[in-house]
């Protein structure tokens, strides 16, 4: 029994993603917060999702804040492969900071990462550090 038994936990062990059993880890994916208009408007600032830095993103003049579900994908899309694994992670204020525009834009970014599998986390900042759902698997 343990000559069958511990080869397949030492694959287990070596190969979790080829299985499915890794998480995403907000610490190696892509952190944003969703900028509400009219608090940008105030600092004058862009609305939108607003990228946090870190060393191992992509950036082409720095974290950029983005407007539109073409620029999000293109955006991920540009990031290694185990940031792009390891999810975009969004944090939002209370829904009526934003504008209806801005609530139909980040539904259609939760349509964009089911249709295109992009592990997608949303938290309200007054449910952190534990109120993360996952959007991407949701019907």
């Amino acid at each position: 029994m343990w000559r069958t038994t511990i080869p397949i936990l030492l694959i287990l062990n070596l190969c979790p993603s080829l299985f499915g059993l890794d998480s995403p880890d907000r610490s190696k994916g892509i952190s944003m917060h969703m900028l509400p208009k009219r608090v940008a408007d105030l600092g004058g600032e862009k609305w939108g999702l607003k990228v946090s830095r870190a060393e191992y993103l992509r950036f082409e003049a720095g974290p950029p804040t983005l407007q539109d579900k073409k620029d999000f994908l293109s955006f991920v899309r540009k990031q290694d492969r185990v940031v792009q694994e390891n999810g975009v992670w969004i944090v939002v204020s209370d829904p009526d900071a934003y504008s209806e525009p801005e609530k139909a834009f980040l539904e259609d970014i939760k349509v964009l990462c089911q249709k295109e599998s992009i592990a997608l986390f949303i938290c309200r900042g007054i449910d952190l550090p534990n109120g993360w759902k996952r959007y991407d698997k949701m019907h």
